[in-house]
């Protein structure tokens, strides 16, 4: 079935309701008779179905600016692509742009300005299986394995009797959920840059970072007692205010289509009296 899904208006129509439902259809039918190969191959077709529309609603909210949303629809990406990619191959994962999602991904995290987060840890009384409802021993397993498809179901370990032990403040969570940062205190222009330039959820794209050098004369709108704009952590008149260069971090994007001359021109973040 060939339906068009590049766009958010794309993901309410008829169409992708129509096959939701007949995925969920199909995939019943063949739970009823354990044909487990065509209910584990639907499950993959909606998972990744799903993961596609989670894709363009995170695109949607980035291109529309609201960044928070758009960090929770890309960690909702990551997590499926993960148990997708442990019950597919790799034509599948490219055919389905599942390899393409979690490429980008990446891409995206890694431009936003997050970097403190939020990790509870817990003391679970006790794990049981979803497939088959027994607990999860050492010496006594119930031969499911988590992560696996049984039947058109994911195997997962279910935990329970749970007591909140601690919560930690962290720079690298495995639940990306957990944002500390209030949005309103940070910087997104690299983002919005991005942003600019793309039109739909699908399109090639990488960046490069690096340093590039500029003329002391452009930091004039720096106080002295700033941040330095090196990012060495120290401020201004403590770092390269006396210099005739200051080296910053610079990030160039590569589009895989023409950019207009007018657009190509670099993005510099601290205005000064000779730009205008």
């Amino acid at each position: 079935m060939k339906i068009e899904l590049t766009r958010i208006e794309h993901i309410n129509t008829v169409e992708i309701r129509n096959y939701r439902e007949k995925l969920l259809e199909w995939k019943q039918k063949a739970q009823e008779i354990y044909d487990e190969q065509r209910a584990n191959d639907i499950w993959l077709a909606s998972e990744s179905l799903e993961v596609n529309v989670l894709f363009i609603k995170a695109f949607d909210n980035l291109k529309n600016g609201n960044f928070r949303e758009a960090w929770g629809f890309l960690e909702g990406c990551e997590i499926k692509c993960v148990f997708i990619e442990k019950n597919s191959d790799k034509r599948h994962l490219t055919e389905s742009r599942v390899l393409y999602i979690q490429e980008s991904v990446k891409k995206f995290q890694s431009l936003y300005p997050y970097c403190v987060f939020v990790s509870p840890g817990f003391k679970v009384g006790y794990y049981t299986c979803s497939i088959c409802g027994q607990k999860v021993r050492p010496r006594s397993r119930c031969g499911h394995k988590k992560g696996s498809l049984y039947n058109g179901e994911l195997c997962l370990h279910e935990g329970h009797e749970l007591d909140l032990m601690e919560v930690s403040i962290v720079s690298r969570p495995v639940q990306k959920y957990s944002v500390m940062h209030d949005d309103s205190t940070l910087d997104f222009s690299v983002l919005e840059h991005l942003m600019s330039f793309l039109e739909h959820a699908f399109e090639e794209w990488e960046y490069e970072k690096k340093t590039m050098s500029f003329p002391r004369e452009k930091f004039e709108s720096v106080l002295e007692s700033d941040k330095c704009p090196c990012r060495s952590g120290l401020i201004f008149k403590e770092c390269c205010s006396g210099k005739e260069e200051v080296s910053m971090p610079h990030i160039d994007f590569i589009f895989s289509k023409d950019i207009p001359p007018e657009k190509q021109e670099i993005k510099f973040p601290y205005g000064s009296p000779k730009d205008g």
